[in-house]
């Protein structure tokens, strides 16, 4: 009887480590991986913030426009622009706006790092 339980202990444990080896092989892949997007990563990156100073200044843009038009005594074009009614939009609870997404992505990585030591 102790042989067989014995024997059902050492199934378990040789089961257990080929699973952790699995999950180990598999870690390894995705850690490399992600290290090889990095730079795709921060490339992409790079361009939303390019984007988005490129929408604060047509804004910024477009609100030069509507006050130059209201002091020549025109109507603007629209009741208000889309980038106004934007910001007002009530944010739902729970939904967090970011900021710098060139941090948020260098701390994701960093984050992954600090996990493989």
């Amino acid at each position: 009887m102790n042989m067989l339980i014995d024997g059902l202990i050492l199934a378990l444990l040789a089961g257990t480590l080929a699973y952790a080896w699995l999950v180990d092989r598999r870690v390894r892949v995705l850690m490399q991986t992600l290290r090889d997007l990095q730079p795709m990563v921060g490339e992409f990156s790079a361009a939303v913030d390019k984007s988005e100073s490129s929408v604060d200044h047509l804004r910024s843009v477009a609100r030069e426009m509507a006050e130059r038009q209201a002091r020549a005594g025109a109507a603007p074009a629209s009741p208000a622009p889309a980038a106004d009614r934007a910001e007002r939009r009530i944010v739902p609870p729970g939904v967090t706006r970011v900021n710098g997404k060139a941090d948020l992505v260098r701390s994701f990585f960093e984050a992954t790092r600090g996990g493989q030591t």
